[in-house]
């Protein structure tokens, strides 16, 4: 596979989505970064990369978008190692919600989350009782954004679909006439994706199902992967 230019289409997937669901103008572009690619919005510092949100025309939040590219372990197939989705308020620069994933994730943390930016006092106070008793686990228990929201791990994780929505129909953020039609294509494009990437790590359970429903399925002689991370991993 050649990675520069699946890296490339993917960044125009992403834009077409992004195009069809937000108003305003931007660029998505594929770098290359550490011998992977990483889609994220076009500019020269951190701080301008970002899409500009607006209700009624007036900007009052951005989001950030940061999808790490290669190859699957196998060398065959394009895999998302790593990707940040944040969406950050005009009026401090805080984030204020962040959805990440890290297929590398080697500590106790969730390889796919949502942090949550926010204060609720009933909350501390259960992170502060927590925090007295276990310290090495609870150990900011008045920062709720350091709480890790465990949201499907790797194959079943939100897509950016599912944010764009989000912010559309819980935040109210202007949107292009067609956007539904641009969120249901990309994420089916997203779920098919993700479903034969299911089925390589458990061909045997994909096998199963499809005998059952009138298929004629031959086991390869190899042995097949059983996707220890698929099962286990949150």
């Amino acid at each position: 596979m050649d990675l520069n230019a699946s890296a490339g289409n993917f960044a125009q997937e992403v834009q077409d989505t992004l195009e069809g669901v937000l108003p305003g103008s931007f660029q998505i572009v594929s770098i290359s970064h550490a011998g992977r690619y990483v889609v994220r919005p076009s500019g020269d510092e951190p701080s301008k990369q970002h899409i500009p949100l607006s209700v009624d025309g007036a900007v009052l939040a951005t989001l950030g978008v940061q999808i790490y590219l290669g190859l699957d372990s196998s060398g065959k197939y394009l895999k998302a190692w790593k990707s940040k989705i944040a969406v950050h308020s005009t009026l401090d620069r805080t984030p204020l919600v962040r959805q990440e994933f890290d297929a590398g994730m080697t500590t106790a943390v969730p390889m796919a989350h949502w942090h949550v930016h926010a204060d609720r006092g009933s909350l501390s106070h259960l992170l502060g009782r927590a925090h007295a008793v276990r310290p090495d686990i609870v150990t900011k228990p008045h920062d709720m954004s350091s709480l890790h929201f465990p949201v499907g791990g790797e194959r079943f994780r939100p897509c950016l679909e599912d944010v764009l929505e989000f912010l559309v129909r819980e935040f109210g953020i202007d949107r292009q006439p067609q956007w539904e039609t641009a969120i249901r294509d990309g994420r089916e494009k997203w779920r098919r994706m993700q479903f034969r990437a299911t089925v390589r790590d458990l061909q045997d359970e994909a096998a199963d199902v499809l005998v059952k429903h009138g298929w004629t399925v031959a086991a390869p002689a190899e042995p097949r992967s059983q996707g220890e991370g698929v099962r286990f991993r949150w």
